[in-house]
């Protein structure tokens, strides 16, 4: 069976079964805008659908918030009636936090004046007494006088006292042993009088002090860096002392300023 074309772009086909179309083309075009609306329609009525679910799932949603959210004002309520019953153990907290800072603070600057003046006194060389000791130190809300010399350290007390020897001090030696101890900053002596009548020489010395002298007993971290900085100088004090030898040199110390004969009344002034 063979086929040919048409002018108008169709297909003839041969042998094929006879049609016809007789209804105008109003016909047809009326039929096909019935579908088109019928379409339109179903599109509408689908989003109108659409959108009533949506509204039905956002009210189900915020129906559920609401109701988590009155469960959570209700649960706070309880809290806070709860909590009112122990109004009074929230003061006592309060109170007992205010009673810890303030002794952190009012302790800042303690010192064991006692195991420091014997740590004083087991320095010095045996036979020498430590007397008239007058200490000035900072307080929490004074601040010690800082030096106003360079190269001088930072200090935040400073010690006098006098040491008693019966015989004539090496004032040398006794400033390296007092330099060992703990907050050492340093020292200065001053004249070295004889009392005649109880035959005994006497040097006034002022020694600084640092913080590391300090006790910190309610301050973890301000007693963590002081047992450092001890650790610190207890190490030094060892390699120091394995590299002079200690006290095993034999070496005869340098002789010390001649006493002056002023009387202990007028205090060597």
């Amino acid at each position: 069976m063979s086929r040919e074309s048409d002018k108008s772009g169709g297909t003839l086909i041969i042998g094929g079964p006879a049609r016809a179309n007789l209804l105008p083309p109003e016909v047809g075009a009326a039929a096909q805008g019935k579908i088109m609306r019928r379409n339109a329609i179903a599109l509408i009525v689908l989003a109108v659908l659409i959108v009533i679910a949506g509204y039905v799932g956002a009210t189900i949603f915020a129906g559920a918030a609401q109701s988590q959210l009155d469960a959570a004002n209700k649960r706070t309520q309880e809290l806070v009636a709860e909590q009112g019953k122990y109004v009074e153990v929230k003061q006592v907290t309060s109170l007992l936090a205010t009673a810890t800072a303030a002794r952190q603070v009012g302790m800042s600057t303690e010192i064991d004046w006692k195991a420091y003046l014997d740590d004083i006194q087991n320095s010095l060389p045996a036979g020498t007494l430590v007397t008239n000791v007058v200490a000035e130190t900072a307080t929490p809300l004074v601040a010690f006088d800082q030096p106003s010399v360079p190269l001088q350290g930072d200090r935040i007390g400073q010690l006098t006292f006098t040491a008693t020897s019966k015989s004539l001090p090496d004032v040398e030696t006794w400033l390296d042993a007092l330099s060992k101890l703990y907050g050492y900053v340093d020292a200065s002596p001053g004249s070295i009088n004889l009392d005649k009548d109880a035959k005994l020489y006497e040097v006034t010395i002022t020694m600084h002090i640092n913080k590391v002298a300090l006790l910190d007993r309610f301050d973890e971290v301000a007693l963590a860096e002081r047992d450092k900085a001890r650790a610190a100088q207890d190490l030094a004090n060892q390699v120091d002392e394995s590299t002079t030898g200690g006290d095993s040199t034999g070496e005869t110390p340098s002789p010390s300023p001649s006493p002056s004969n002023t009387d202990n009344t007028d205090g060597g002034k």
